[in-house]
């Protein structure tokens, strides 16, 4: 157990370092287990527009969860994005947030919910704000499917703009690689725009 807490320890020390929150939501229902930790390294691509005027973005992520009770998981999400054709980076902040199991059938359904916040929670990673969320994972061999719709409200609208909340939909497929090692391909909607993600899942 104390090895296990170290390799959590540099875990979080790397995730903070690289500070930036991804694009992507590399997040399914299912239960990671009470004492398991999960970490999902992973890219996206995405653009700020569609077309000639937009500015595509090549997103490095990385996200842990730690299983603090069966049912009850804490995570960390974060990364950075690189403009294409420019190179340049930007920070786009951190996330953090708890995840609770609702429904757990082992070799059907999980669905859970959960909520967070942290800097960042949009593309451009420009300011604070809140989130809840509903999360849907299917175990079946043959439609290994999952879906995460994530309500968003910026903090930046309590300044006089207005409150809004925002509507972020991500879906996709888990792929079981091996027992301990899963591949996340996802796409996500995010203000009228789509971003295609990668991410490997290894839980130990």
């Amino acid at each position: 157990m104390r090895r296990r807490g170290l390799v959590v320890g540099l875990a979080l020390a790397v995730v903070c370092s690289v500070a930036g929150y991804a694009f992507n939501l590399f997040e399914t229902a299912g239960p990671v287990g009470e004492q398991q930790v999960a970490l999902t390294f992973g890219f996206g691509l995405a653009a700020t527009e569609l077309g000639d005027a937009g500015t595509w973005y090549v997103v490095p992520q990385g996200r842990l969860t730690i299983g603090l009770l069966q049912g009850l998981d804490l995570g960390v999400q974060s990364g950075w994005s690189s403009e294409i054709g420019t190179g340049a980076v930007h920070w786009l902040g951190t996330l953090v947030d708890v995840k609770i199991t609702s429904t757990h059938v082992p070799d059907m359904v999980t669905f859970a919910w959960g909520a967070g916040g942290g800097f960042g929670l949009d593309f451009l990673g420009n300011g604070w704000g809140v989130f809840l969320q509903l999360l849907f994972e299917s175990h079946s061999p043959y439609l290994p499917v999952f879906f995460t719709y994530r309500s968003i409200l910026p903090f930046d609208g309590f300044g006089g703009g207005g409150v809004e909340f925002e509507g972020y939909l991500a879906g996709g497929l888990r792929l079981q690689l091996a027992p301990i090692a899963r591949l996340l391909l996802v796409v996500d909607v995010y203000s009228g725009l789509a971003s295609l993600g990668l991410g490997l899942e290894i839980a130990f």
